[in-house]
């Protein structure tokens, strides 16, 4: 015997999932139509919990009947919370900082103090009062996205001075995670925000455009830049990072917090930990025959957790990162002072125009001889996707060029 196939029961919702989402439906088998919601109540241990109320519309005979009623209940429910006009863009910005922040590590806990300063002017600093950090959340939209792009690289935000695109960018993913934070994070038992009006789908339904330069400068360590900085070098960390840098093709942040135990010198290998690692993955790596000369000499010889850049405040943790860019910058300074030719000063000091540690690992994976090796070994060497060392790192030098156009007889 076939079954008779079940009508779709109708249903009509109102509100705002979460806050005062109100349900009308009819029942398949009666006809009625009811009214659903789910309500807090409060046990007696003082806990709460959400539980489902629902109420027979005996009077009601009509589907738009029912809708009105729902509609009327839903406004009833918007009018009786106070959530929604107590809670401002500055309090939520607050409350990230002091709930989330303090999880992060000490770079990222400054960045985020520093981001609630900046979106703090920025807020104060608007022309229209409807505008600014005293509103809701939730009305965040298109023209406060354009406008802080347009503000931050301009310097017209008060107190902070115009920057470049990837500045910009990380401040706007900060709100951005504040707001996704928002969506989960429970009051009361609801969501702070019902609705993330930044959220990934509306960007890029909208095509919102995060902040890029036209024509970045990556530059890559040359040699001649290399000896010099190391010629003058204010200590033998920053040296000896500088090339452990080349010849491992690892980011600075990875090479300062290595530790004796990492390093096999008998095996000619070293371990690059998760914790240390960009992308959090484990590897272990062969040491060149440089690299495992300059370990075997350096003056901070341990083993197991001694660092192998110990910091001169406390020698059982590594070095920080404003260490080494102090010792970077004072490098420069150094090799700059000791030209006495103008017009050499001036090319040196071009080439050193935003040379980072970072630049180390540039011209590791440019080099021709690294290139030529399979992707997947590139990947394992560089502890960096491929596609990123294509896309990314890679560069072709004009004279690379022309010795290739040269080879084919172009």
């Amino acid at each position: 015997m076939r079954r008779r196939k079940r009508q779709k029961q109708w249903s009509y919702k109102a509100g705002a999932k979460g806050r005062n989402r109100v349900r009308a439906f009819r029942d398949g088998r009666d006809g009625h139509y009811w009214l659903e919601w789910w309500e807090l109540v409060e046990e007696p241990d003082g806990t709460k919990r959400r539980r489902r109320c629902r109420v027979l519309l005996r009077d009601v005979t009509t589907e738009q009947e029912a809708a009105k009623r729902a509609d009327k209940l839903a406004a009833k429910f918007a009018d009786m919370e106070p959530r929604a006009s107590t809670l401002t863009i500055a309090r939520l910005l607050t409350l990230y900082v002091k709930e989330v922040t303090p999880g992060k590590g000490p770079s990222k806990q400054d960045h985020d103090r520093r981001a609630l300063r900046v979106w703090s002017a920025f807020f104060d600093a608007q022309p229209e009062p409807e505008r600014r950090a005293s509103r809701h959340p939730e009305t965040l939209d298109r023209t406060d996205w354009d406008r802080f792009v347009e503000w931050r690289r301009s310097g017209r935000i008060p107190g902070w001075r115009p920057t470049r695109a990837r500045a910009v960018e990380y401040d706007l993913k900060f709100m951005i995670a504040v707001l996704n934070w928002a969506t989960g994070r429970q009051e009361n038992g609801l969501p702070l925000i019902q609705r993330n009006p930044w959220a990934t789908e509306i960007r890029r339904s909208q095509r919102w455009e995060m902040p890029r330069e036209p024509s970045p400068r990556r530059p890559a360590m040359q040699d001649w830049i290399r000896d010099g900085l190391i010629r003058h070098s204010p200590h033998w960390q920053f040296s000896a990072a500088l090339i452990l840098e080349r010849e491992t093709r690892r980011r600075n942040s990875a090479i300062r917090r290595l530790v004796w135990s990492d390093i096999d010198l008998d095996a000619g290998t070293i371990r690059w930990r998760a914790e240390t690692d960009k992308a959090g993955r484990e590897n272990v790596t062969p040491l060149s025959r440089r690299a495992i000369e300059l370990l075997r000499t350096l003056p901070s010889r341990g083993i197991g957790a001694a660092p192998v850049f110990p910091s001169s405040t406390d020698p059982a943790t590594p070095t920080s990162r404003h260490t080494f860019q102090t010792w970077l910058r004072r490098a420069k300074a150094r090799w700059l002072r000791s030209i006495d030719d103008e017009q050499e000063r001036a090319r040196v000091a071009f080439a050193l125009r935003g040379l980072g540690f970072h630049a180390e690992k540039r011209a590791g994976v440019r080099d021709p001889r690294f290139r030529s090796l399979p992707p997947k070994v590139q990947e394992e060497l560089a502890g960096t996707n491929w596609e990123t060392l294509r896309r990314i790192y890679d560069d072709v030098s004009v004279d690379e060029m022309r010795a290739a156009l040269v080879r084919a007889g172009a």
